[in-house]
């Protein structure tokens, strides 16, 4: 039986456009997560880099195009390039201030490989086998992670344009679902669990 599963799903849109610019290339390419309210949310996300930051309209957006409104002038923001893999460690991260004696297990789903999910200071697992995703070389588009009350876990975003070409556009929707622990589904038991104290 159900203890109560309370989640924060986060639909997530991702636009990749690729033209002739810098160097032989040009990406102008972000991500958009749609913030949802709900009065059972357990968690709460917050970007971390100028290329993240919450709009008007309270969509967590990563964008790395001329029109992210953080960069200063002309010459930022000018993208990605095809055939090519980025790492960024710490783009935004989700916290764990709503509950106060629970320690929650977070999910994060991506549906595109091109776009993968790791913590650089460890804590982060792949839901495939259990293994820890720590730098772009572990990094999955299916992670799980334990936050203890007060906590947070600072996400990276792994962004491989391998096979891409100048034009080409991704459309993504990624997923954040958070339970409180003891009450996840069995496919996260080892989502660092085992770990606390």
């Amino acid at each position: 039986m159900a203890l109560g599963i309370f989640g924060l799903l986060v639909a997530a849109g991702l636009v990749l456009g690729v033209g002739a610019n810098f160097s032989d290339y040009n990406a102008s390419r972000s991500v958009h997560w749609n913030i949802v309210a709900d009065d059972n949310e357990l968690i709460d996300l917050t970007p971390l880099q100028p290329y993240a930051y919450i709009n008007d309209g309270g969509v967590l957006v990563v964008d790395f195009s001329v029109n992210n409104p953080n960069y200063p002038g002309e010459g930022y923001g000018m993208g990605i390039s095809p055939a090519s893999e980025y790492n960024f460690d710490e783009v935004f991260e989700v916290s764990n201030d709503l509950w106060e004696e629970f320690p929650i297990v977070v999910r994060i789903t991506s549906s595109n490989t091109h776009v993968e999910f790791y913590g650089h200071e460890g804590g982060v697992y792949s839901v495939y086998d259990g293994e820890e995703a720590t730098a772009s070389d572990s990094a999955r588009d299916d992670v799980c992670f334990v936050v203890d009350p007060g906590d947070a876990v600072k996400i990276g975003i792994d962004l491989s344009a391998n096979g891409d070409s100048p034009g080409d556009v991704w459309e993504e929707s990624m997923h954040i679902e958070a339970y409180r622990l003891g009450t996840e589904p069995a496919e996260l038991a080892d989502c660092g669990q085992g770990m606390l104290i």
